[in-house]
């Protein structure tokens, strides 16, 4: 279900993928891995059912006009910059730009929190994985849905980016806070600007009929930290 304000819209209710490939990949076992256990088969299988019951996905999205500045920055309709350093490289011909918060709820953190408190460190962990696959679902589809919008437009949807990775300084995020009414899906940001339920995304996407076709949309393909357990299998840098 959409709500729409302006161009403004929030979205309930999403539908989440959460694969068992996914889980176990994300912790060095399946098919690109060493094969699970049988009993690590059955915490994954008994995380994802938990997954699906406990996750309440939900997201809101606007979309505004941009343009780059010759330093590379990213200025939007309302004023507001973003100090994103792949954009002047991956965002040439900058037009547009999609914002968006994504979340599940705090449910399965606060299942994975009990989890631990009863001493079972094996399922909080694999639920934990399962959350975030959850998660990455929503980005993944609000990412193909900006795709789909762009070619409406005549545009070419850049790669996504977040504050606070591939260089992007965290305190953008409070830019993107300013601008989306992320208390309507209840995500907030502490003190330190990490998001609240900690299973939330943020990220921004340049829209522009002169915006270079991605080699990937994938994050993965900006990143260096090859040892990271989030990383997707056979990715390598191309920056």
């Amino acid at each position: 279900m959409c709500y729409n304000s302006s161009e403004m819209e929030i979205f309930r209710d999403i539908r989440v993928r959460i694969l068992e490939d996914d889980v176990l990949h994300r912790h060095g076992l399946g098919t690109h891995g060493t094969a699970a256990s049988a009993h690590v088969s059955k915490l994954v299988s008994q995380a994802i059912e938990e997954g699906y019951s406990l996750a309440e996905p939900q997201a809101v999205y606007d979309e505004m006009l941009a343009h780059l500045t010759e330093e590379g920055k990213v200025v939007l309709a309302t004023g507001a910059v973003l100090d994103n350093p792949h954009a002047g490289q991956d965002w040439q011909g900058l037009e547009r730009v999609a914002l968006a918060i994504c979340t599940i709820g705090s449910k399965l953190e606060e299942r994975v929190s009990k989890l631990f408190a009863e001493g079972d460190p094996a399922a909080a962990l694999i639920l934990d994985t399962a959350a975030s696959v959850a998660v990455g679902s929503i980005s993944r589809q609000i990412d193909t849905m900006t795709c789909q919008r762009a070619q409406e437009w005549g545009m070419v949807a850049g790669p996504r980016f977040s504050p606070g990775s591939v260089d992007w300084s965290l305190t953008d995020q409070k830019v993107l806070f300013s601008l989306l009414p992320a208390d309507k899906i209840g995500v907030s940001l502490n003190e330190h600007l990490l998001m609240v339920p900690r299973k939330s995304v943020s990220f921004v996407i340049g829209m522009g009929s002169g915006v270079p076709v991605p080699k990937a949309r994938r994050p993965c393909w900006y990143c260096e930290r090859l040892d990271c357990p989030s990383r997707e299998p056979g990715v390598d840098v191309i920056v």
